[in-house]
């Protein structure tokens, strides 16, 4: 049986390089990629979408960073599904890890300009202590200092 890692994609530049941490591990122990996005359904978050006539671009955002990544599998020949869920962010990761027998979670760290210390952000923390599977927080350099696990 392969190994399945869970991979939560977003349309950052962090989530990106988490991305690629994890197609460069998943190529190296031969496991296949689940590819998650979650597109936070908060009520507010809808109304003003609504009232901005903005409603549909977050479902846009996470259909793109989804492809972009399943791009970076293919190329890397990992094999890969992909899911967009709707709710809560760490809750969604967390049953999406459970459905699909995850034996690992990756994470990107959140990017926080200016702040001193790194900060890991909330959703995270929540992946992190409800988590039956190891959770792999990947930390963000900048591009010039990038190290990429090949």
């Amino acid at each position: 049986m392969t190994d399945t890692i869970v991979v939560a994609v977003s349309d950052s530049s962090a989530a990106f390089g988490a991305a690629e941490v994890a197609v460069a591990y998943a190529r190296r122990l031969g496991a296949r990629l689940h590819l998650v996005a979650v597109i936070e359904d908060a009520e507010l978050g809808r109304r003003l979408e609504t009232a901005r006539g903005t409603a549909g671009r977050r479902e846009l955002a996470a259909t793109a960073a989804l492809k972009h990544v399943a791009a970076l599998c293919t190329s890397a020949e990992v094999p890969s599904t992909s899911t967009c869920r709707r709710g809560h962010v760490a809750a969604e990761i967390l049953e999406e890890a459970l459905a699909v027998d995850a034996t690992l979670i990756v994470m990107a760290r959140v990017d926080r300009p200016g702040h001193a210390l790194p900060y890991v952000g909330s959703q995270t923390l929540r992946v992190l202590e409800f988590a039956g599977v190891p959770v792999l927080v990947v930390p963000v350099h900048d591009d010039g200092d990038r190290r990429r696990a090949r």
